[in-house]
């Protein structure tokens, strides 16, 4: 699983943690997931990426910063987009705009991840 977000926000939190305990709960299938922040990786962006990791307890998502989002040819206007992928297939892609990572948006992401887990 593939996420790009730009913020670190509480908005994300949600997200972020229903991500971290679904890679925990399925492990023995190898589900992996990482979140890309595309801002520009100073290292008060990176300090900023970390303290959303402790602070959201994130054992189980790798956290990176990329300042090369460009080359994943995503929507400009989506805050978060989630990529679950298989192989090198992608089985559901999630773009959320600004202001739509609501309830509705993160439970349409985390049970798209069951395209990868059968």
């Amino acid at each position: 699983m593939f996420a790009l977000a730009k913020t670190p926000n509480d908005a994300l939190a949600s997200l972020a943690t229903q991500i971290d305990n679904l890679v925990a709960d399925n492990q023995e299938k190898k589900l992996a997931a990482v979140i890309n922040f595309t801002g520009e990786p100073s290292d008060d962006y990176k300090a900023k990426v970390a303290e959303f990791g402790t602070k959201h307890n994130l054992k189980n998502v790798a956290l990176t910063v990329t300042a090369d989002a460009d080359r994943f040819k995503i929507n400009d206007q989506a805050e978060v987009t989630v990529m679950h992928y298989k192989g090198k297939t992608v089985k559901s892609n999630h773009a959320v705009a600004a202001g739509g990572l609501n309830e509705a948006a993160v439970k349409s992401i985390v049970e798209g991840a069951k395209a990868i887990l059968d």
